[in-house]
């Protein structure tokens, strides 16, 4: 059984959207600019791809990797800091080292991930082969993909009910304040479908033969 599937992506749900302390208590009149919270929206977008890049498809990619951290130089070091990490087909990673000397600490952080992979020595690196997933370990990647979307969403909407607040406590008319919920409904709908087709997207990745 394919029994590592996927990188140990944090999938926990948090209520905090990672942003800073927005000093929400009292009642002192805020300046509200909506490209702040736009801003915030497409950090939670961004957050979603890279998670989604390091879950495991039966295709190869740069992505499945490169996070991967490797203890050299007395510290942990990410894999794309070390390595050049190319895809020279569907199911083969190539990774081109930087200093030979790191090959075994790499190779040692690979076997040891979560992806279940084997690298091989080759004159200037390792060749990585991404083995084909089974039906069953597919349903596990899909799975974990649409929580992490779910996620993102939950980011999303507490990211659009802080921005409400900032908004009522904001210095200007009323009109302006309705426009500016308008537009902030705008931004939240626009950032969940964006979070829906990323997902999509992954899962027609991880289920294609």
């Amino acid at each position: 059984k394919d029994t590592a599937a996927v990188v140990a992506v944090d999938v926990s749900s948090d209520e905090d959207d990672g942003s800073e302390d927005d000093s929400e208590d009292g009642d002192d009149a805020i300046e509200y600019d909506p490209d702040v919270w736009q801003s915030k929206f497409e950090g939670a977008t961004h957050a979603l791809t890279e998670d989604l890049a390091q879950l495991r498809t039966s295709r190869a990619s740069a992505g499945m990797i490169d996070h991967i951290m490797v203890d050299v130089y007395g510290e942990s070091t990410p894999l794309s800091q070390l390595a050049t990490i190319t895809a020279p087909n569907a199911q083969t990673l190539s990774v081109t080292l930087y200093d030979a000397s790191t090959a075994s600490a790499v190779e040692k952080a690979i076997m040891n991930s979560p992806l279940g992979l084997v690298p091989r020595s080759s004159s200037d690196g390792m060749i990585v082969p991404i083995p084909t997933m089974t039906q069953d370990t597919r349903k596990e990647v899909s799975k974990l993909a649409s929580k992490l979307a779910e996620n993102a969403k939950i980011a999303a909407r507490n990211i659009r009910h802080r921005a409400l607040k900032h908004i009522k406590r904001a210095a200007m008319p009323e009109d302006d304040q309705k426009r500016a919920e308008k537009y902030l409904q705008s931004m939240t709908d626009d950032t969940m479908a964006g979070i829906t087709k990323l997902c999509a997207a992954k899962d027609k990745e991880i289920m294609s033969l």
